[in-house]
């Protein structure tokens, strides 16, 4: 049937050709409508029961949603005129633009300690600025410089830089179709609202777009008056990813095409066989992501990889085929050329598509996941590759006959290296075995000590702008992540009552339920404890809480503790604006809570993330236990590392389907359970080196790294199947030796310029500006190459080893 199939595409070239070509350009067109999502959302676990507890949490509290500027005058004197002026001229710009809330520095901070007036009552009628006439600056500035409100967060520890806390409008109709959405059991529904949540993302993402651009125009133009600015903050984050995938997908783009062209001509030495797989690899590539913009899927951190890899696979194929077609050519030089194609494209259908399958096996792994963004990897990955293999039969069986490429004269350059490589695996192979049994126990060593981190600050190159701005921000202002502590107060046991009691106990507990009560010693006690003991936890930057202003309190009430009346007095009276900054944000009386924000400081090198939360939770758990208290650790820090460590938790169950799900296709391919595994060992072994070595030399697993087990397993099961489909072929006839010296030149060629074209188009990888993507590529380059060792070395030696002698 295959055959009648290629015959038929075959004999009507043009036909096949121009057909397969309109259909590639209808599905480019929509390429263009792909989009690219790089929020916090797009890492989170949709089903993770601490991001419901954040949604529901960030429901009593006003949306924390803000950007971070650091601004260094250009006299570095914070309070001078002058700088002081330029200040609120810069606050005054950033409170004019769109989707900016409010702006919070040192311009508007409520001071409490700055005038004459010692009357709280009084004073409260009238908070005072650092700008207002009747202000005593030198105790303003000093109230600044102490504040526990100020102190690393409108100014830095060493007074260089002022902060701009740049409050951003909440997107309520988000939180609303996401509240919607998980309340529904209907899947219809859910659906439909899935596409709404799409829909007003799109919509939002371009909003968020226009204010980061409004806001980095106006720092640009202070920038220009010789003052220093920083922006920061997890939108700001989001904003410049998306910026380097895009540079990142253009520069692969151009790269690949230069290295892949150089590698083809090394290859094949003939311009008709460098420009016909690159016209076939990138129109592969546009319509592959024409047909993921028609699924609704968006371009990631994670899935930005896929350009390069759907050109990396489909490239791999596209040589098995021309060096199999090459060879061919070369040994029938008289053969009609239809009949070479047909001869080349009936013996390289099998490996070509139980290859494919494998590494269509290895990426639809990843919907294990649970991470929507590697699950849609997977998806994508296998959908692009399966389409590729299509076009690149469609495209050779037309394009070869259409332009009549054909070479006579072939020359195996890696001949010689190939000779070498199959007479060490024959010669050597109680070495090469010793060499991989010591690999097995590094492995076993050094995979225990593997570890997953997700520092933000760390995942930009040194140098670069936003790096600099994070490092200034973590450092002096506070720290970079936010992390939350919320405790909830439990309903007290009451004992039973006399009767005659019961309407006096009534009528406390509805006294009891008004704002004025909520306030007493017990919560004024544990805010205290908790606050103190958060402040002296290392990694921790900037902390606020209820006992913030306690301290304040205490330093406006000459030295004395605020008791419970003063708070009620405070939450009555204070005026709406300065209530939120004091007080709101940081106990919700109607939830009967308290909040303790903190900011970690993301860019130390020592910190363990994972630790330093459990270690965290249970240092709480001891502080707490007699307190009658329940807390809950939130937070975009928390969710963060949960992905990760869901992620990594997860790799073993992958790793198993991956491994097993591949050894059963090939015992069904070869028929043969030797075969089968020795084929799964000579790609586990060369994988488990790469994730000893990461273990030992404490290079920890990340958002992209994480995903290599599935992707080279994957990829890298393609070269033993071709090279064991091969030598089942020649053992028939041949001798062990004979066997594996013809499988060698024969396939060894096409397994050499793969791996070789494969580690190319991962070092394109190693220019993008984002340090994950760079570390990706460089371990994915080392297990190729490892990869590349065991098919030469190691699979020959266990075939010579385990297969049963013939003669000649």
């Amino acid at each position: 049937m295959l055959a009648r199939i290629l015959k038929i595409l075959i004999n009507n070239a043009k036909i096949t050709f121009f057909a397969t070509l309109a259909l590639c350009l209808f599905l480019s067109f929509f390429a263009f409508k792909l989009s690219v999502d790089a929020s916090a959302e797009s890492l989170l676990l949709e089903d993770d029961k601490d991001l419901k507890v954040f949604r529901e949490l960030s429901k009593h509290y006003k949306s924390d949603n803000f950007l971070m500027l650091a601004f260094k005058p250009s006299d570095e004197n914070p309070f001078s005129t002058q700088s002081l002026n330029e200040l609120e001229s810069l606050h005054k710009s950033l409170e004019e633009i769109f989707q900016v809330k409010k702006v919070l520095s040192i311009i508007n901070a409520p001071l409490l300690q700055s005038t004459n007036e010692n009357d709280l009552k009084e004073l409260l009628k009238h908070i005072p600025t650092i700008r207002d006439e009747n202000i005593n600056f030198k105790k303003a500035k000093d109230e600044i410089l102490n504040s526990p409100f100020y102190r690393l967060n409108l100014i830095s520890k060493d007074s260089k830089f002022l902060g701009l806390i740049i409050y951003l409008e909440p997107d309520l109709t988000y939180a609303n179709l996401i509240e919607t959405r998980d309340s529904t059991t209907n899947e219809n529904e859910k659906a439909k609202l899935r596409l709404a949540i799409k829909k007003h993302q799109d919509k939002q993402r371009e909003l968020d777009k226009q204010t980061l651009i409004s806001i980095k125009e106006l720092v640009k133009s202070y920038e220009n008056k010789g003052h220093t600015l920083y922006l920061g903050g997890i939108n700001m984050i989001a904003d410049d990813m998306i910026a380097y995938i895009k540079s990142d997908l253009a520069l692969y783009g151009l790269s690949l095409i230069f290295l892949l062209g150089l590698a083809l001509w090394y290859f094949f030495r003939s311009f008709y066989f460098i420009i016909l797989p690159l016209f076939i690899c990138f129109i592969s590539l546009s319509s592959a992501s024409g047909l993921f913009a028609l699924f609704d899927f968006q371009i990631t951190v994670i899935s930005s990889n896929y350009v390069a890899l759907v050109l990396i696979i489909t490239l791999s194929v596209i040589v098995h085929l021309i060096t199999h077609f090459v060879q061919t050519s070369s040994k029938y030089p008289n053969a009609k050329l239809k009949r070479v194609v047909l001869q080349t494209l009936l013996a390289k259908a099998k490996p070509s598509f139980f290859a494919i399958f494998t590494t269509i096996i290895g990426f639809l792994s990843l919907i294990f996941s649970n991470i929507q963004p590697i699950i849609q990897l997977g998806i994508m990955m296998s959908i692009g590759i399966a389409f590729s293999l299509i076009l690149s039969y469609l495209f050779l069986a037309s394009m070869l006959v259409l332009f009549n490429i054909r070479i006579y004269r072939y020359k195996d350059f890696n001949a010689n290296f190939l000779n070498f490589c199959a007479n060490a695996s024959l010669k050597y192979r109680k070495m090469i075995f010793l060499l991989a049994i010591i690999g097995v126990f590094i492995a076993l060593w050094g995979i225990s000590s593997l570890k997953v981190e997700n520092s933000f600050v760390n995942y930009f190159k040194d140098g670069s702008d936003i790096k600099k701005g994070l490092l200034v921000i973590d450092r002096n202002l506070g720290g970079t992540i936010p992390l939350e502590v919320v405790i909830n107060f439990e309903e007290e046991k009451k004992e039973d009552l006399n009767n005659e009691n019961l309407d006096f106990e009534s009528e406390f507990n509805e006294l009891a339920k008004q704002d004025t009560y909520f306030f007493n010693a017990k919560k004024t006690r544990i805010a205290k404890k908790v606050h103190e003991f958060l402040a002296n936890k290392e990694f921790v930057g900037s902390i606020l809480s209820l006992n913030s202003l306690l301290e304040l309190g205490k330093k406006v009430n000459d030295g004395k503790e605020l008791d419970d009346f003063a708070l009620a007095f405070l939450n009555e009276n204070l005026p709406g604006e300065f209530k939120q900054e004091l007080l709101s944000s940081y106990v919700s009386i109607e939830n009967n809570e308290l909040r303790f924000v903190m900011r970690i400081v993301d860019s130390d090198t020592k910190l363990r993330r994972n630790e330093f939360l459990l270690s965290l939770n249970d240092e709480l758990k001891e502080l707490l236990k007699d307190d009658g208290v329940k807390f809950q650790l939130t937070g975009i820090m928390l969710l963060y590392n949960n992905m990760l460590q869901s992620l990594f938790a997860s790799q073993f169950n992958t790793l198993s389907f991956v491994i097993l799900a591949i050894f059963v296709l090939f015992v069904l391919i070869f028929r043969n359970l030797k075969l089968a595994l020795i084929a799964i060992l000579v790609n586990v072994i060369p994988l488990s080196i790469v994730f000893a070595l990461m273990g030992i030399f404490e290079i920890p697993l990340d958002i992209m790294s994480i995903t290599i087990a599935a992707i080279a397993i994957g990829i890298g099961v393609d070269d033993a199947l071709h090279y064991i489909y091969r030598f089942k072929e020649e053992i028939k006839h041949k001798g062990i030796k004979y066997s594996i010296r013809t499988t060698h030149l024969a396939v060894g060629s096409a397994l050499y310029y793969t791996s070789i074209s494969i580690i190319l188009g991962f070092s394109v990888m190693l220019t993008s500006n984002f340090i994950p993507t760079i570390y990706f590529g460089i371990l994915t380059i080392f297990v190729m190459f490892l990869l590349l060792s065991g098919s030469l070395f190691l699979l020959p030696s266990f075939l010579s080893t385990l297969t049963k002698p013939k003669r000649y």
